[in-house]
């Protein structure tokens, strides 16, 4: 920066130099062109003159003298003033290059304070792009904080549903626990019922058994007395025939046919009505649970009362289950001679108490 400051300066000087220099050769040729002239002018004088005066020619001479003494002095005083010009460019020139010196150390010295500020600013743009980096850092971590919390968040609620389904599940584990717990003890309940009426079966069973083996030698018995009864009433005839009926002990019947088919009809009535009475004492009737219900039977059974056969005519499939096996466990009544042959088989509309 100096050399370039120096070599303008210099260009300057040499510019103002040449100018001057060029200004001496214009007044010069102006010196001499003014010494043609009035030499022309003596010239054309003598020209037309018949004689040459001397003292003209010393006053030329003396003019032309003075006209070198005057362009010598004129070449002085430019010279003297290209030197006082040259020292004062000289002298501006030290000015100069001092100023300049000064310049370029206040140059160095702005160079280095904008260096300075310079990197204080870069310093601060790294600074502030640290921050900014900072700061998004610091948003980035909070979005994944925000993210990890409503991950959690999300976990949460699908730990407490997860919860809340493994606790219906629980719920539903446990009431199918308890209906199979209750079904169970449904089970083990009718198993024992089973197991009762099956024992009540076989109980009824050998009693029937018993009863019919009874029944039988009953029979037997009664076979027995009816043919002795047979022998003693044809006795009887023999001799009522001998003594003409006078020693007969039969009274006359004095009831009508109306009134023995009414007593008829009364036995067979009370007769069912005891085969219900028997049905309903086997029968498990819990919490009334076939209150309003019915079931129709058809029942042929023995004369000792013993059930040769058990049909269902109609009704309630349930009651009547339990109809059937509480009437095979009942302990029928055993009808009368005159009465069996009309009840032996009987239809019974049976409904529970």
């Amino acid at each position: 920066m100096f050399k370039k400051s120096n070599s303008k300066l210099s260009l300057a000087i040499i510019v103002s130099i040449v100018l001057h220099v060029i200004l001496i050769i214009i007044l010069c040729y102006k010196v001499m062109q003014d010494d043609s002239n009035s030499y022309g002018d003596i010239n054309g004088q003598s020209l037309n003159a018949i004689m040459v005066d001397p003292s003209i020619m010393v006053e030329q001479r003396q003019r032309q003298s003075q006209s070198q003494i005057n362009q010598q002095r004129l070449r002085e005083q430019i010279d003297d003033q290209i030197n006082k010009q040259t020292e004062a460019l000289q002298q501006k020139q030290l000015e100069q290059q001092q100023l300049l010196k000064k310049l370029e150390m206040e140059r160095l010295k702005l160079d280095e304070k904008m260096k300075q500020d310079q990197l204080e600013a870069e310093r601060l743009e790294a600074e502030r792009k640290k921050q900014e980096q900072l700061e998004a850092d610091r948003k980035k971590e909070a979005e994944r904080i925000e993210a990890e919390r409503k991950k959690q968040e999300q976990l949460e609620a699908d730990r407490k549903k997860e919860a809340e389904r493994i606790e219906a599940e629980r719920k539903k584990q446990e009431q199918l626990e308890a209906e199979r717990k209750k079904e169970a003890e449904r089970i083990e309940a009718e198993r024992k019922k089973q197991e009762q009426l099956e024992a009540e079966r076989k109980k009824e069973a050998e009693r029937l058994e018993a009863e019919k083996k009874a029944a039988q030698e009953k029979a037997k018995k009664e076979k027995q007395l009816a043919k002795q009864r047979a022998e003693a009433a044809k006795n009887e005839k023999a001799v009522n025939d001998l003594l003409g009926g006078l020693t007969s002990g039969k009274p006359s019947s004095s009831n009508s046919p109306a009134s023995s088919k009414g007593n008829s009809n009364d036995a067979k009535n009370k007769y069912i009505n005891s085969v219900r009475t028997a049905i309903s004492n086997k029968f498990i009737n819990p919490n009334k649970l076939y209150a309003g219900k019915y079931c129709n039977l058809e029942i042929l059974i023995a004369p000792d009362g013993l059930i040769l056969s058990l049909k269902v005519l109609g009704g309630d499939e349930p009651l009547c289950r339990e109809a059937v096996a509480a009437a095979k466990l009942a302990h029928m009544p055993i009808p009368s001679q005159e009465l069996y042959n009309e009840v032996k088989l009987m239809k019974i509309n049976y409904t529970p108490n």
